[in-house]
């Protein structure tokens, strides 16, 4: 009776304690489960707190653990459960508590989440950076046009080209019946001829200014001569014209110096030489434009400058004094310089092409201008000589 006791005692307490063994179990599986969920809620937070911190920006989470797949309890006699629930309840709880802290402290210090706040509270504490200046916009291309010129450019002298015939020339003019101071002829020979006649000059004035005026199909020129008892001098031509112009004329200067005129030609052909005094041709003063060659008469007895702006392929200036001497080499006469000019003035210049010249007159006179075309223009001014420093 006593064995059956203990065999029935003790066969109840083996399935107590494997009906306790198997609650234990349920309850470490539970406790592993709610560790596993907790892991994976922390992974998620620290994920979602980087990707705020990174203002967006794109970050993959890490891979979380596989969770184990709970054990279905066994379900266990009323008696039994309420016996025993209170022990594994305290023992579920602890688990669960220690294995929640340990990836809560240790996951977001490894994903430097505490150092996002000292960033930023650096970057709060410096200035905000100053915007950049906007580059200036890049230049254009150039126009076609030239840019429009400045002040000082437009005050350039410049001359103003003819605008329309300047050489206009009518037959050559012959001379009438008791004319005097013109002289004319006709030529009609194949052959080369030369004929030469004196210079009858006007009464009182020493120098004369000629009108030239030439027509032929062949050659013809006319240049002045000096042919005294003790001296025979040829002067450069005059003028000079071939088959090629047909037609031609010249205003000029004659000295006392010449005392006949040459006329050579070949061909068919007309001249024409009339003279003028000082007198009786326009007098430069002032600023005078103008084209081709001309002759102007310096009338003031004092020294003045005068500026010669010429543009021609080849042109000469000169002054002749009134005295009506030949000149020598420098285009001095044996007259006298006045006080506070210089031993030697400008009394003649020329260029090729384009130039601005200042010459320097003592006395009263002509100005004999030559230029290469009669459409080649030109300006003159005149002004009273001051005086510079060097000057006697």
């Amino acid at each position: 009776m006593a064995v059956g006791l203990l065999v029935g005692f003790a066969l109840g307490c083996l399935v107590t304690a494997a009906i306790l063994w198997r609650l234990t179990l349920s309850a470490a599986r539970e406790a592993a489960g709610s560790a596993a969920r907790a892991e994976a809620a922390a992974r998620e937070a620290a994920a979602t707190l980087t990707t705020a911190d990174t203002g967006g920006s794109s970050v993959v989470p890490a891979p979380a653990v596989a969770k184990p797949a709970p054990a279905k309890a066994v379900p266990a006699k009323a008696t039994t459960t309420r016996a025993t629930t209170a022990k594994p309840g305290k023992a579920n709880a602890t688990k669960a508590k220690a294995t929640r802290a340990k990836p809560a402290t240790a996951k977001p210090t490894a994903t430097a989440g505490p150092a996002r706040p000292a960033i930023a509270a650096r970057a709060a504490q410096q200035p905000e950076p100053k915007p950049e200046p906007a580059p200036e916009p890049a230049p254009g291309p150039k126009a076609d046009r030239p840019p429009a010129p400045t002040i000082a450019e437009a005050d350039l002298p410049r001359l103003r080209p003819a605008t329309g015939p300047v050489d206009r020339r009518g037959p050559v003019p012959r001379r009438q019946a008791g004319e005097r101071f013109h002289f004319s002829g006709q030529c009609d020979s194949d052959e080369e001829t030369e004929y030469e006649f004196p210079i009858e000059w006007p009464k009182g004035p020493l120098l004369a200014v000629a009108q030239i005026e030439v027509s032929t199909n062949s050659y013809l020129s006319i240049r002045p001569m000096t042919r005294t008892h003790d001296r025979i001098e040829s002067h450069s031509s005059l003028i000079y014209l071939s088959s090629f112009d047909k037609r031609k004329g010249v205003r000029t200067v004659l000295t006392h110096d010449f005392t006949h005129l040459s006329v050579n030609s070949r061909g068919v052909g007309e001249w024409s030489v009339r003279l003028y005094s000082p007198d009786e041709v326009d007098e430069l003063t002032g600023t005078t434009e103008g084209y081709g060659s001309t002759v102007l008469a310096v009338r003031p007895d004092a020294p003045v400058e005068c500026v010669a702006h010429v543009k021609s392929s080849s042109w000469y200036a000169e002054f002749f004094c009134a005295c009506g001497q030949a000149t020598d080499f420098f285009g001095r006469c044996e007259c006298p310089v006045p006080p506070g000019l210089p031993d030697s003035p400008t009394l003649r210049g020329g260029e090729s092409g384009e130039a601005l010249r200042t010459l320097l007159f003592p006395r009263a006179g002509v100005l004999k201008l030559r230029t290469d075309k009669p459409s080649d223009p030109w300006r003159l001014t005149v002004r009273p000589y001051t005086g510079k420093p060097g000057t006697r």
